[in-house]
């Protein structure tokens, strides 16, 4: 089973370390913006998605998704992106933490009336 505590990165590569991105969760891909490019070869293009592993979620349990982002021309690890998803109650709830592409979290209402909102009527 993967680890998902174990984080890896290379601050040399990040411009910000694990910025705030709000409500943006993202479950693949790559915040460029804040890549500062490889330390190792001095690329600036693409990141490659590697060791991806993909965990539970079919069940109703917890829905993980763990990559690695990697220089595109020579495999440098520049982070670790970790990706969540769980239905609470009536709640959907989406996490992400990665050093490259920030901090975001959002809980969105699977009911048509979000129950915490207040009715107008």
């Amino acid at each position: 089973l993967f680890n998902w505590k174990l984080q890896i990165m290379c601050i040399r590569c990040i411009k910000e370390r694990l910025p705030d991105r709000g409500s943006s969760c993202l479950e693949s891909g790559s915040y460029l913006l804040n890549y500062a490019g490889c330390s190792n070869c001095n690329a600036k293009g693409f990141m490659n998605e590697s060791e991806k592993v993909s965990e539970g979620g079919n069940d109703g349990s917890v829905e993980r998704i763990s990559y690695k982002h990697t220089c595109q021309e020579c495999g440098h690890v520049v982070a670790t992106h970790e990706y969540t998803f769980e239905v609470d109650d009536e709640f959907q709830d989406y996490t992400m933490d990665c050093d490259l592409c920030g901090h975001g979290e959002i809980q969105v209402s699977i009911l048509p009336d979000d129950p915490r909102e207040k009715q107008l009527y």
